[in-house]
């Protein structure tokens, strides 16, 4: 079972980003058997990054727009490779 984390920059705005991506990829990967559950964590970094399994897969500059199905394109990509 993988676990698929968000890490993001602390911000009020980055957080609302951070649980839209989480809601995209448990809408489109959340049944699947593979996926555990999907985390959100706040970062010191200026980072907005997906990670599977502790590896990061997708990472985006938080100060553009952050496009979640980008991300939830990269988790499906990083959990085939596991398979």
């Amino acid at each position: 079972m993988a676990e698929i984390a968000i890490e993001y920059a602390a911000g009020s705005r980055l957080r609302s980003e951070a649980e839209t991506a989480r809601r995209l990829i448990d809408s489109y990967l959340g049944d699947r058997s593979d996926v555990d559950r999907v985390t959100l964590s706040p970062s010191s970094e200026s980072v907005f990054c997906v990670s599977v399994e502790g590896d990061r897969i997708w990472c985006t500059d938080p100060r553009e727009w952050i496009d979640a199905v980008e991300a939830v394109t990269a988790a499906r990509k990083r959990l085939s490779e596991l398979s």
